[in-house]
């Protein structure tokens, strides 16, 4: 039996409508599915099988007028931490009203209990400090709105959701990433989706459960921010990073179409691997020694500089810094040329020379685009000048190898 376990995280859930889209598309359907915080919500959602409508509540749903300004001014961590510790402190929080209106309006009680699909949700029973797993077969139907709404009240934050006279927190106090309640409800298979959040996470109670994880390839901001164009971001990057756990398309923080990687490095790979051997001076024993202890290099050394993945982190890593959007889906061919043009048009007045390269104060924010350009530069004078070069691969390995797929591609 194959379960979809969602994890707690609150905004970040936007995250796991990506990822449904994504598994739809993939033909990919589910015995069992469980969910903590957000998960649960989201869970009650694909369980009655409403991709649509729960697309919508992300998209139009006004959070903020829902849950009141105290959210709003929580955006700001200094308020945050001061809202949370006078809630701590009180035992109060935000009035959750208003979203027990909302779940009632979104979920259809009805049809999650005549799905066939098994359905559990995690929250912490603090009167009685002890975890409470509510699964459909075990929970009355007017109950189960009770339940994924104290799965939802993350403490101090919101308020504390009373059942039958025990106050109940956030399923994430417990288990933020409900696997074992899903092989409690009988899952032979697991598919795991993280949000990367604060939350207890426990160990896999049994080994011989096949667990295939999902995690964001990047940050997906603060749990309470719901902020409309963050939403859409979140949910594109968890639509391409689960084409991507199945192999659909390419990259790690970027995604690309499917093989466009390997084209790229079969069209660039021994270019790039002959250049890096002549920056570097394959024959200086000294510098060769120095790169096999640095992490970024320990691939590239062992396989005589003809190594794909270091490449694409090459790639990948000039991405970020030149700020190129990480939730499209690329033509390899097309984020070369952008990130080219990126880089021509990157200032490059006062450019540092070597030696103040040597000198740079870690301790201080540095401009990496600037030491990239700046490496590249160097790249273009005379081999006599490569000593230099091969002590500047040291100093900075990801601008060094940014600097050189650069130089390749060019």
């Amino acid at each position: 039996m194959r379960a979809l376990v969602l994890a707690g995280g609150g905004a970040k859930g936007a995250y796991q409508m990506g990822v449904w889209k994504a598994l739809k598309k993939l033909n990919i359907d589910f015995d069992i599915v469980t969910g903590t915080s957000i998960g649960a919500l989201n869970g009650a959602l694909v369980v009655q099988d409403t991709y649509y409508r729960g697309k919508r509540l992300w998209l139009t749903t006004d959070f903020y007028k829902l849950f009141g300004s105290d959210l709003e001014e929580m955006k700001e961590l200094k308020n945050a931490i001061k809202f949370y510790s006078k809630n701590f402190i009180n035992k109060t929080g935000i009035d959750t009203e208003n979203y027990e209106t909302f779940v009632r309006r979104w979920i259809n009680i009805d049809k999650l209990y005549k799905s066939k699909i098994k359905y559990g949700v995690v929250s912490y029973n603090l009167s009685d400090r002890e975890p409470h797993f509510a699964t459909k077969n075990k929970t009355k139907k007017n109950k189960m709105y009770d339940y994924i709404v104290a799965s939802t009240s993350c403490f101090p934050a919101f308020e504390m959701k009373e059942i039958d006279g025990d106050k109940f927190i956030d399923g994430g106090y417990y288990d933020n990433l409900p696997i074992n309640l899903a092989i409690d409800m009988g899952a032979t298979e697991v598919i795991a989706v993280e949000l990367d959040s604060i939350g207890i996470r426990r160990s896999v109670k049994n080994k011989d459960v096949k667990v295939t994880y999902i995690k964001p390839s990047c940050e997906l901001g603060s749990f309470l921010v719901f902020d409309k164009k963050l939403i859409k971001r979140n949910m594109k990057i968890g639509y391409n990073d689960t084409m991507k756990a199945y192999g659909k398309l390419d990259g790690d923080y970027y995604t690309f179409k499917r093989n466009d990687l390997d084209k790229n490095y079969k069209k660039y790979g021994s270019e790039y691997a002959y250049v890096a051997k002549r920056m570097i001076g394959i024959n200086g024993k000294r510098t060769i020694n120095q790169l096999t202890s640095i992490t970024f290099y320990k691939r590239l050394i062992k396989n005589s500089f003809n190594d794909k993945k270091t490449m694409d982190k090459s790639i990948e890593f000039l991405g970020e810094i030149f700020e190129i959007p990480n939730y499209k889906v690329y033509d390899i061919s097309m984020f070369n040329h952008i990130l080219k043009v990126k880089f021509e048009n990157y200032d490059d007045k006062e450019l540092i020379n070597i030696n103040q390269l040597k000198k740079l104060n870690f301790d201080k924010a540095i401009n990496r685009k600037h030491i990239v350009k700046s490496i590249y530069k160097f790249m273009l004078e005379p081999i006599e000048y490569h000593k230099e070069i091969a002590d500047l691969s040291v100093l900075f390995p990801k601008e060094f190898m940014g600097a050189l797929y650069l130089y390749t591609i060019s």
